[in-house]
């Protein structure tokens, strides 16, 4: 397998971010990237910039709606009316032009001191044959950290990391945990990047997050059978199939960089990534391995459940029963200080004789 690390929800000069999407390009580079997903508000002129820029590979969605039920709809043509009130409608024209996408932010707080209080969630549920949830957004969870104006200047200037301590909005694992136990639903990290320019005293103005901090903290790995295609076109099929089938996994690069991690099943010596689905069989066992050495604490989730943690680089588990597994890292950064939530892993489907129907939200 073949692992490339990517940043995903990125917003450009085209809509309300303050890069063009060669700058951002540029940025990407120095993090280290190795893809990008621009994905500005109801419009994708960027898409006649896709393309490689030396060694990182621009792909353009858009993100539809504007007040609340935002989507990432990738692999389009051309950008698809959104609909806040009845957001199943705008699912399903995305799916029906051949792109796919995912529910942005669902469970979004707003901070009183940062746009006025704005928050983005999603309220209208539930929603089907959308392919995937936005489990972890950097500028979304920071905000919504900053309930007080002391706390917000504290996060910004002197401890970054704070906001993210206790992992993905719990509501949007528990949901997620819930849509995989009846179909398949990849998930994804994603920055919303904005690089926001703030005006200061006289000529002087503070970025935001800009584009090569940002690129550092939540990134989406895709995990391919092949290495990275030099072509273009193929590349990016490449990638979005990997996005659509959940063949990626998430990472909070700013405590350790996430390349090297490993979760897989395997009957024999076959293995089978994630997103993978099959039926349950004897002599499956899953194998997890972490980039962090003794520094991993490693949790395995079966049906939203722990089943499996302890403090060690690897695991080869069993699998006496169906169940959708999943993975989870932390981070240990010593000091006496406890493990931090940092890789997040897409699910393996394995399947029992049938599935339930139904979602209770």
């Amino acid at each position: 397998m073949f692992t490339y690390a990517g940043n995903i929800h990125i917003h450009s000069s085209y809509s309300d971010g303050s890069g063009s999407i060669e700058e951002i390009a540029k940025a990407a580079a120095k993090a280290g990237l190795d893809y990008i997903v621009i994905t500005d508000h109801e419009t994708m002129l960027g898409r006649r910039e896709e393309g490689r820029y030396g060694k990182v590979v621009v792909l353009v969605g858009v993100e539809l709606n504007r007040r609340a039920n935002h989507y990432l709809a990738l692999n389009l043509d051309r950008v698809v009316a959104g609909d806040e009130e009845d957001p199943q409608q705008m699912i399903d024209q995305v799916a029906r032009r051949g792109g796919f996408g995912f529910l942005a932010h669902p469970f979004e707080r707003g901070s009183p001191f940062i746009g006025r209080g704005a928050a983005f969630p999603w309220d209208r549920w539930p929603v089907f044959r959308f392919q995937g949830i936005e489990l972890w957004n950097y500028s979304s969870q920071w905000r919504g950290s900053c309930q007080s104006l002391p706390r917000a200047l504290f996060h910004y200037f002197f401890n970054r990391n704070a906001p993210f301590r206790q992992g993905p909005p719990p509501d949007a694992l528990r949901l997620w945990d819930c849509y995989t136990r009846r179909q398949r639903v990849a998930a994804i990290g994603g920055s919303d990047a904005h690089a926001s320019i703030v005006p200061l005293l006289g000529p002087f103005s503070l970025v935001i997050f800009p584009y090569p901090f940002i690129f550092r903290t939540i990134n989406t790995y895709v995990v391919l059978e092949a290495p990275l295609e030099d072509d273009f076109s193929r590349a990016r099929e490449q990638i979005l199939r990997a996005l659509r089938e959940g063949s990626c996994y998430i990472s909070y690069d700013r405590l350790h960089p996430g390349r090297g991690f490993r979760f897989e099943v395997r009957k024999g010596s076959l293995p089978y990534a994630m997103g993978s689905e099959l039926p349950f069989q004897e002599g499956l066992s899953l194998h997890l391995e972490s980039p962090a050495g003794k520094r991993s604490l490693l949790r395995l989730i079966k049906d939203g459940k722990l089943v499996f943690q302890g403090r060690q680089q690897s695991l080869h588990y069993p699998v006496t029963a169906p169940g959708v597994y999943r993975a989870e890292v932390f981070y240990r950064p010593g000091c006496g200080r406890s493990p931090r939530p940092w890789i997040y892993s897409n699910p393996i489907y394995i399947r029992g004789a049938s599935v339930g129907s139904g979602l209770e939200l």
